[in-house]
């Protein structure tokens, strides 16, 4: 019985490593589109430049991605590893036919939010009842504060507006204006800030839209926008301190 009882006991401590959640993304640095197959099953029929896969089996995974060039669609693959209870975020650069991973960040999963029901209020004799009110709700703001969000269409549109300037601080000017008022996601601000030439504007408008950023515990998808390690670093140091 007991040689019976020792592996079971081992399969039941390894358990949990096995149930920790996984994830990994790919982002093109110049935001050029692709299709991509993992493990030989196709991930997204219409090609994007940014795939985010959950609940992936920790390990190594060949990636396969599929990029229009010049001369017709060409296919490159690739081995990535994921790893156990975190998001890796990988960078994806295109170079002619060659296609070439990097790790940004490796960010730490929490465990699963556990939502706990309201605990049901006391029930008071009928007697008593005619001696308490109703409180009326409090209005409280949303600690996530997603209010105006610019959805894909209005990024499109802001996109194009940009495309149509000539000026570097004609398309500064535009982009905050579209910001100002509303939010906006990492993802979307990430490909409002590739239609800036200049390192600088990129930086100065990264700056500037911080603070209306619906999903700031993403915010670092912007940052392989950034050819200078330096400029980096100044958006992270300026970004904690607004926190």
């Amino acid at each position: 019985m007991k040689k019976l009882l020792l592996p079971l006991l081992f399969v039941l401590l390894a358990l949990p490593a096995f149930a920790q959640p996984t994830v990994v993304t790919f982002t093109t640095h110049r935001g050029e589109l692709f299709q991509m197959a993992l493990d030989g099953r196709l991930i997204n029929r219409t090609a994007s430049n940014f795939v985010r896969i959950s609940h992936l089996k920790p390990g190594n995974h060949y990636v396969e991605f599929r990029i229009r060039g010049r001369h017709g669609v060409y296919r490159t693959g690739i081995n990535v590893f994921a790893r156990a209870g975190f998001e890796t975020n990988y960078a994806v650069r295109v170079s002619g036919r060659k296609v070439s991973l990097r790790v940004i960040s490796e960010v730490p999963l929490g465990p699963p939010v556990v939502v706990v029901p309201p605990p049901v209020p006391p029930r008071y004799p009928d007697r008593y009842e005619d001696r308490y009110e109703p409180v009326p709700p409090r209005n409280e703001q949303p600690a996530n504060d997603c209010r105006n969000l610019l959805d894909r269409y209005d990024v499109d549109r802001l996109i194009e507006t940009m495309k149509g300037r000539d000026f570097e601080s004609t398309k500064l000017t535009i982009a905050r204006e579209a910001v100002r008022n509303g939010s906006i996601v990492s993802e979307n601000l990430r490909r409002v800030l590739l239609q800036l030439e200049y390192e600088s504007s990129r930086l100065e408008f990264a700056k500037f839209a911080y603070d209306n950023v619906c999903d700031k515990e993403r915010f670092y998808y912007i940052y392989d926008v950034f050819q200078f390690d330096s400029n980096v670093r100044e958006l992270e140091e300026y970004t904690s301190r607004r926190r």
